[in-house]
């Protein structure tokens, strides 16, 4: 029997719970065994929670105690950077990095720099790739079902950092992974607007030109849309191509083209009541893919290199409205061009007060009692902290 891959979980946050539901379905190569965050509560009931034996405040302490082949990062998005270079340093094998990979696209060729140096596998968690109905519309693209893509289409919400991140990668996932030439963008923020303590827009949009001929349109935070219904989704995905459309879904696929005159339903492989976009079987099969590329297999489909490729597609929304061109690629600018817009002026505020959509997730002060309280009562992580009393 081959030795299990050791694990620690950086954060202690809800998201954290969907990477432990990627490793528990795949226990027989996977042990967690350590959890780092500065809140001794949190580490406590997540201890507690997966029986998780050692625990640390801080990824400096866990090194100098424990080198993990693995480590999960759960943290804001800010965070993501340095602590995945640190993680490559100490040692480790393998790091799974939650998504957007970082702010800025110098960051995130620092993060690709450091684990290429110390031969560690960098994964980030664009865990929907793996999802069955983006999986058979890879398939179906593939298959020549709709003869070669031409324009694709997409549509998000919270910001582009955080849901369109899913679209613009998964969208690229199913045509291939194709190179990008170049992207034209335009950028509202007239709010003093943030997203988990980062600065993001009001509104977008993204015109997207790759090397292969196809071009993709993303527009978030412009067009309201149903994603809370049962088999809607919050990242739709729409792609026409010379003899037909897929519109698609994590759940199942729908066809216009063909001997039928209106749209027919494609399912997944599996009862779209299995199917959870963003744990469960969707991450365990993100966790049994890295094993396999550890144990000496094919890369993994969610890879840094192919994540900084739809980073940088995001970097280039911001920096062509910067500075009202396209932007060629490879990119040049390694900051954030939205904090570089900020400071020169020319995303000037209306509302000056400053607000984050995700702000209610800050965990520096509230009554931790309270929150062990609203905990027994069973209510999930996301709407104990929209309720805990704060300090």
């Amino acid at each position: 029997m081959s030795k299990k891959f050791t694990v620690a979980v950086i954060g202690a946050g809800s998201i954290s719970q969907a990477h432990m539901n990627g490793y528990n379905i795949n226990e027989k190569d996977i042990s967690v065994e350590a959890v780092v965050d500065p809140v001794e509560n949190a580490r406590k009931i997540f201890m507690d929670q997966y029986d998780v034996k050692k625990s640390y405040s801080s990824m400096k302490d866990l090194f100098e105690h424990f080198i993990p082949d693995i480590v999960s990062i759960c943290t804001w998005h800010a965070l993501h950077h340095e602590q995945t270079v640190e993680a490559a340093k100490a040692g480790v094998k393998a790091i799974i990095c939650e998504k957007p990979m970082a702010i800025g696209s110098g960051p995130a060729k620092a993060m690709i720099d450091a684990c290429a140096e110390n031969n560690v596998k960098l994964v980030i968690s664009h865990q929907r790739r793996f999802t069955p109905g983006w999986e058979k519309a890879k398939e179906l693209v593939e298959s020549g079902l709709i003869g070669n893509p031409l324009f694709v289409e997409l549509k998000a919400l919270e910001g582009l950092l955080n849901w369109a991140t899913h679209n613009i990668d998964g969208s690229r996932y199913i045509i291939g992974d194709p190179d990008t030439e170049w992207v034209f963008g335009s950028v509202e923020r007239t709010t003093n607007k943030f997203e988990r303590d980062t600065r993001i827009e009001d509104s977008c949009m993204g015109l997207i030109q790759y090397k292969n001929g196809i071009q993709s349109f993303v527009q978030s935070d412009l067009a309201q849309y149903d994603y809370e219904s049962q088999w809607k989704t919050n990242h739709p995905i729409f792609i026409r191509g010379e003899i037909g459309a897929l519109d698609i879904t994590e759940y199942e696929v729908k066809y216009l083209g063909g001997r039928y005159s209106g749209w027919e339903t494609i399912p997944a492989d599996i009862p779209k009541e299995k199917i959870d976009p963003i744990g469960g079987d969707t991450n365990g099969k993100l966790v049994k893919e890295l094993v396999n590329w550890l144990n000496g297999g094919n890369d993994h489909r969610c890879s840094g290199d192919k994540a900084k490729q739809t980073l940088d597609i995001m970097m280039s929304i911001y920096q062509s409205a910067r500075i009202n061109e396209k932007v060629y690629f490879p990119v040049n600018e390694n900051t954030y061009p939205l904090d570089l817009m900020f400071d020169e002026g020319k995303i000037p505020l209306k509302n000056p007060e400053r607000y984050d959509i995700r702000g209610f997730l800050d965990r520096s002060d509230i009554d931790e009692e309270d929150y062990n309280m609203l905990k027994k009562q069973g209510i999930p992580h996301h709407q104990i902290m929209q309720k805990v009393k704060r300090l």
